[in-house]
Formats: structure tokens, sequence, C-alpha cells
């Protein structure tokens, strides 16, 4: 627009120019002539430079805006797939919750039964035992794990449980002989007997009396002897053997 202005007050100026150029040389006027029609033809091949311009800006706007739609159509598409698969999620998980709500109260009960098995057991690092799982029964029961996870924990305490009857070995822990507590060595012998080192020497067995455990120390010499040997044999690595052991059995003699 302001070229086109520009082009108009150049032909104004050049009537003027012309009208008072009429009493001039005729040189003169057909000079400024041929550079008014070079002028004018500079600002036409300006305008047209213009125009090619701005339809070429037009055409990148016109793309882009063509691109920009593509990706909200995109984004469009992967906010319903977000959308459906949170509700199927949802379902899944009412589904789900339903079912781990009629599962709680017989993971309770194999927690209690697993109890059961830990306490009648020999005393083995039982408090240790028992905690662990209380505490899965707490934490099932303050909603903190799902019930289909205090089953896979409670499986793993169960498998854990056999592998103790399978093998034999040599431990420490708190035993109480003659009312004190002393932290001795254990043999264990499976889940069968278990047998106790003091830290003075002294040797004896784990006995079952009514509904607890006692630690009977050995007052025969042959009987002590034969537990030393059998602890010997476990600091030295060795599991596998014949070893003459005294009855852990209530009744038998010290």
């Amino acid at each position: 627009m302001r070229r086109a202005l520009l082009i108009t007050a150049l032909l104004l100026t050049s009537s003027l120019t012309l009208t008072s150029a009429l009493a001039d040389d005729p040189a003169e006027l057909a000079k400024d002539l041929s550079r008014l029609r070079s002028e004018v033809e500079a600002l036409n091949s300006d305008i047209e430079l213009e125009r090619d311009s701005m339809r070429s800006r037009l055409r990148a706007l016109s793309a882009q805006k063509a691109d920009l739609e593509l990706e909200l159509q995109r984004e469009n598409l992967r906010m319903r797939q977000l959308e459906d698969a949170r509700t199927k999620r949802e379902t899944r998980i009412a589904s789900t919750s339903s079912s781990e709500d009629l599962l709680k109260p017989s993971v309770s009960k194999i927690a209690a039964a697993l109890k059961e098995r830990v306490e009648a057991g020999l005393p083995f690092k039982t408090e240790e035992r028992l905690a662990d799982l209380e505490r899965i029964e707490e934490q099932l029961e303050r909603g903190l794990i799902k019930p289909s996870d205090a089953l896979s924990r409670l499986w793993s305490r169960y498998e854990d449980e056999l592998r103790l009857t399978r093998e034999n070995g040599l431990y420490k822990q708190v035993v109480v002989v003659d009312g004190e507590e002393v932290l001795a060595d254990v043999a264990r012998l499976g889940m069968v007997a278990m047998y106790f080192k003091t830290p003075t020497g002294g040797y004896g067995r784990m006995v079952r009396e009514g509904a607890g455990w006692v630690a009977k120390p050995y007052t025969r010499p042959e009987n002590a002897e034969q537990v030393a040997a059998l602890f010997d044999a476990f600091q030295k690595n060795i599991r596998v053997g014949f070893f003459t052991l005294p009855n852990a059995f209530p009744g038998t003699k010290e």
C-alpha cells in the first residue's frame, strides 16, 4: 500500500514536472521521463517481490497450522487412549480389591497356624521368627499390604520353616540356664534336637516341659563329651557322618 501511494506520488510529481517542463528543452524532458519510468519499474519490481514474500510467509503459516492441527489430533487420540487405560485399570483394581477382601480371612488363618507351628517347635530363634510373622499380620490388618502379598510372604516363611527341618548347623542365641540368660553356642539337628554350650564350657540340651522348653545341662561326663564332639565337628564344618549323642528327650539321664 505504501509503495502504491509512493508510485501515485511519483506520477503526480511527474505530471507536475512535465507541466513545469513544457517550456524546457525537449532533451531534458525525455531524460526526466526516462528517469521516472525507471523509478516506477523499480517500485513495481519491489512490490512484486514483497507480494512473493508475503505469499511464501502465508504458505509457511498454512503448513505450520496444518502441522499443529495434526499434532492436536494425535494428542487428543493419546488422551482418549490414556483415559480408556485408566478406566480399565480402575475396573481391574475394583475387581481385585473385591477378591483381596475375600482372601484376607484365609490369610489370617494361615498366619495363625504358622505361628502355632513355630511356638510348638524347637526354641530356635523363636522370638525372631514369631516377630516376623506378627509383623506380616499387623501390616495385613492395617491395610499396609494386600492379602495376596501377605500370602506370598507367608509362603516364603513356610518354606523357611521346611528348610530348618532339613538343615543342621551351629548358631548363637540366648538360652536360659538355671534361671540365668547366657549367650550360648547352639547345635541344631533339623528341628528334632538342639544342644547348647555355655560360655563356661558346660553342655546341655533343650527339653520340652509342658507348653514350654527348658535348658537342661548334662551332669554325666560321657554325655557332655559326646555333645562336645558334635560341636567340634560342626566347627570344622563337618555336617555328615556318624555321631553318638545322648538322648535329648525328656526323662533321659543327664
